[in-house]
């Protein structure tokens, strides 16, 4: 029999693919589906800290009482997490997979506090989508680095269950900083969200969200990394972007990936397609006769390939030189 479970962050998983944060993992029936056709784990649709401080801001435009502010936030707060915390609460008991958790943040605000409620709520675990760009003229790179450890901390200081960090590549030393990240006691990285990209309709003259749905967007730089950093951290590694096939799934697992994060395909080719995943990932290691996904995760990473530089290269003049 081959085996496909792994452990991430300290869980224990029938699969390495898991259903990232998405749409999709906003409905307890999709999720229910999910895991009949054998994912791993289910990684809720993100909150934002945003939405908090937006609907603080407009209850509170409303009331002519400044006495009433607190009441107004923490019934504000109370009413957004309820919906969400509900949400995990009724995963919980449907599912026997786990249930990972997931908040969109960029600052270590009030927001913090409401992690012990989601760990009230049966989570499993917590991935925090640390997402800004570093776009602020008036910072230095160590200003947006030192962002990321207050989360962590204060998120921390909060909870027990494990805490994912799904972070960027915008770093000028991104090796050293997804090691030091490591370093703070967090049980994953999860390399690397995607962002928003924008497009320019040029008949219009208006900005536009491009490659929404494309499949294999970002998979060679999120592969490229897991290389690099596998047996570097001391925590677990995820791969997400850009991952729509079962060779794709074979590859991050071969570059050092524990676990593989899914999303657009489903969107493009329907929830039943991770059964064709696991199909082919099985068919690949019955053919290279592995029984378990261990005897094979990380052979082809940075510290166990013969030619561990060509992870480095980046320039084509380099790659083709003396090709016609």
């Amino acid at each position: 029999m081959i085996d496909i479970s792994c452990k991430y962050m300290g869980l224990l998983l029938k699969s390495p693919v898991i259903v990232g944060s998405c749409g999709l993992t906003n409905s307890v029936e999709k999720m229910k589906e999910m895991e009949a056709c054998g994912a791993g784990a289910v990684v809720l649709k993100s909150i934002f800290e945003e939405q908090i401080t937006n609907e603080v801001s407009q209850n509170v435009s409303h009331t002519k009482f400044d006495s009433s502010f607190d009441y107004i936030k923490g019934y504000t707060e109370m009413l957004s997490y309820n919906k969400y915390t509900n949400l995990i609460r009724e995963a919980k008991k449907e599912l026997s997979i786990p249930v990972i958790a997931s908040i969109n943040c960029a600052s270590d605000g009030d927001w913090v506090s409401s992690a012990k409620r989601i760990e009230d709520a049966g989570a499993d675990a917590l991935e925090l989508n640390i997402f800004f760009l570093p776009a602020d003229f008036s910072k230095h790179g160590m200003d947006n680095e030192e962002v990321y450890f207050k989360i962590i901390e204060h998120v921390k200081a909060n909870i027990s269950i494990p805490i994912a960090i799904k972070t960027s590549y915008y770093f000028s030393g991104l090796a050293k900083m997804l090691q030091t990240l490591s370093y703070t006691g967090i049980q994953a990285l999860v390399l690397f969200n995607r962002f928003l990209a924008p497009d320019i309709d040029i008949e219009r003259m208006q900005l536009k969200a491009a490659h929404i749905f494309t499949e294999g967007e970002g998979f060679h730089n999120s592969l490229r990394w897991i290389a690099i950093m596998h047996n570097h951290v001391s925590c677990s590694l995820s791969a997400t972007s850009g991952i729509a096939t079962g060779d794709n799934v074979i590859k991050q697992l071969l570059a050092g990936a524990d676990t593989v994060q899914i999303a657009t395909v489903l969107y493009n080719k329907g929830i039943g397609y991770i059964k064709t995943i696991h199909e082919e990932l099985q068919a690949w290691m019955e053919k290279h006769k592995y029984q378990s996904i261990e005897e094979f995760r990380g052979k082809m990473s940075f510290s166990n390939i013969d030619n561990p530089e060509t992870y480095l290269r980046i320039q084509f003049m380099k790659h083709f030189a003396g090709i016609e």
